[in-house]
């Protein structure tokens, strides 16, 4: 599996899994999906009283617009921007768009992803249907620019520095990073709250141990209490931690234990 690397703000080195371009093709078949399904609600239960409530051929087109293409059309740009770079279908496969040094994607960045993905087309679904046909052909364009690059960027991802990296690594891989031994039958975990984590959580508690017990520089040193007090925080633990290697590295094997 490909990684990719980014500088934290503390200057730590944490790595990311990409997304294949696999995972990207299905999200987009499942957004895609969402807004069909949404089209073929709203029609099935709309159209009717509309058109017996209105008889102005130009507010039923209005209304068409602002039922149906207007959702779909800022379905994708406003997910992406209110959760961080994800859609439904994103979400369903694990995977989330970022800048290429791990940042949150801007309004820009946004804006010209949907302006290059092309399902701008949908607007002109009343004036010119035809222009539908160009999103299938758009988007078989970007998938094989993607399966071309090192970074698997849409031409839209290229234009902006956006990547898209797994936000759920793989079990396998997460459950041999996270601890290097299998933990005993017989181990019973201490704080049996870390269950709440996620991999990704964890894959983060090890790195930034790693980093600690490699450099022990001062900003390392940082963002390992900034680590620890939100992991006290999290397990509802008051009482000040005396250990923090200690104490962080089982909270990773009471997971492993719990979640195995």
């Amino acid at each position: 599996m490909d990684k990719v690397e980014f500088i934290s703000a503390q200057h730590v080195k944490i790595e990311f899994e990409m997304a294949s371009v696999l995972q990207r093709g299905l999200a987009y078949v499942l957004d895609t999906a969402i807004g069909y399904v949404y089209l073929i609600i709203v029609m099935l239960s709309l159209i009717d009283s509309v058109r017996l409530a209105y008889s102005d051929m130009d507010v039923l087109v209005g209304l068409f617009i602002l039922l149906v293409n207007l959702p779909i059309v800022l379905y994708k740009p406003m997910m992406e921007y209110f959760f961080n770079g994800q859609t439904l279908g994103k979400m369903a496969m694990g995977i989330r768009m970022v800048r290429v040094n791990g940042d949150r994607m801007t309004i820009r960045d946004i804006f010209v992803r949907w302006v290059m993905r092309g399902e701008f087309f949908w607007i002109s679904l009343v004036s010119n249907p035809a222009f539908i046909g160009l999103i299938p052909f758009i988007s078989a364009i970007d998938l094989l620019v993607a399966s071309m690059t090192p970074l698997r960027q849409r031409v839209g991802d290229m234009m902006v520095s956006v990547i898209a990296i797994r936000t759920r690594p793989n079990r396998t891989f997460t459950l041999k990073e996270v601890l290097s031994r299998q933990t005993e039958v017989e181990y019973v975990p201490t704080f049996e709250k870390c269950i709440t984590f996620t991999d990704e959580d964890m894959m983060y508690l090890k790195k930034v141990i790693e980093q600690y017990k490699k450099f022990k520089e001062p900003e390392v040193k940082e963002l390992l209490d900034q680590v620890t007090l939100k992991t006290q925080q999290r397990l509802e633990i008051e009482e000040p931690i005396k250990d923090q290697i200690k104490f962080l590295e089982t909270v990773l094997k009471d997971y492993v234990q719990l979640t195995r």
